[in-house]
């Protein structure tokens, strides 16, 4: 989820937070955004008390990437 709503927020010219080295497709950069940690999203992660935590993408492990 996170990968498709960047994805399409740079097919829609927002700035892209990485060097681009021939990269077109947004879905690419994308990816290459989340390796380098660079994509400027905070999660919300609701807890069962109903209380809730915001984490930044660059503090989250990301595995298979």
């Amino acid at each position: 989820r996170v990968l498709g709503t960047r994805a399409l927020q740079i097919a829609m010219c927002a700035p892209v937070m990485v060097e681009l080295e021939g990269e077109t497709d947004p879905l690419q950069i994308a990816m290459k955004e989340m390796k380098a940690r660079k994509i400027p999203f905070i999660i919300r992660r609701y807890l069962p008390d109903g209380s809730f935590e915001d984490w930044a993408l660059d503090e989250l492990i990301i595995y298979g990437h």
